[in-house]
């Protein structure tokens, strides 16, 4: 059996801009296509089971790791993860308490390490923190692991690249609202992403959706 180690990096549904749920202007909550999204993500994975279910600190991302930790053989558990906050977040804030998070989901723990010091100001901070961050899941985990990891866009610009050490670029990765990528790492040191933004779940929200050239 091949050695590998599995991150499925899953960004947040669609958010409202009216819904001001945490404690912050740059935490919201979903809106009414968020909430289809998160039902239709959830049954994607329906049964599975991983070795973690990590999320940002922001609610949309807690919302939306709620919607699959319900579903999920295992684990029933949701470990937030500060250091998975979106770029740009207001200064200094770092989320609401477990307390708060927990009238969304019963299970919610905080992380128990501190990853990095990190702040918000350039693009060069975001990929440090990026692979820092890499760098504690593979230790953490290692290989015959998979977990799932709940977050944003922008930083998914910094957090992918990081996991397959392809540096920032003057790129810009379509990450869509549920949208999931996977990395793969094997013990023959190659590391793969096997599909980014895939978001096939969502198609009974787009009917007339047509692949274009």
């Amino acid at each position: 059996m091949e050695e590998k180690f599995e991150i499925f990096y899953i960004r947040h549904a669609d958010t409202s801009g009216a819904s001001q749920e945490g404690k912050s202007k740059c935490d919201i909550g979903l809106s009414a296509l968020g909430e289809e999204q998160i039902k239709l993500l959830a049954q994607r994975f329906a049964g599975a089971r991983f070795d973690a279910v990590l999320s940002s600190p922001l609610v949309r991302a807690v919302r939306t790791a709620a919607a699959v930790a319900e579903k999920l053989e295992y684990p029933k558990e949701i470990e937030i993860v500060p250091e998975l906050i979106e770029n740009g977040s207001s200064k200094d804030y770092f989320g609401v308490d477990i307390d708060f998070l927990g009238n969304y989901f019963e299970n919610i723990i905080l992380c128990g390490d501190k990853i990095c010091d990190f702040k918000d100001e350039t693009d060069e901070d975001n990929d440090k923190r990026a692979a820092e961050i890499i760098a504690y899941l593979k230790k953490r985990f290692g290989f015959g692991k998979r977990i799932l990891v709940f977050a944003h866009g922008s930083f998914g610009n910094h957090f992918i690249p990081a996991a397959v050490e392809m540096g920032s670029g003057n790129y810009i990765l379509s990450i869509n609202n549920t949208s999931v990528t996977k990395i793969k790492y094997t013990a023959d040191g190659k590391q793969r992403i096997s599909f980014q933004n895939d978001f096939s779940h969502l198609r009974p929200l787009m009917p007339d959706y047509e692949f274009t050239v």
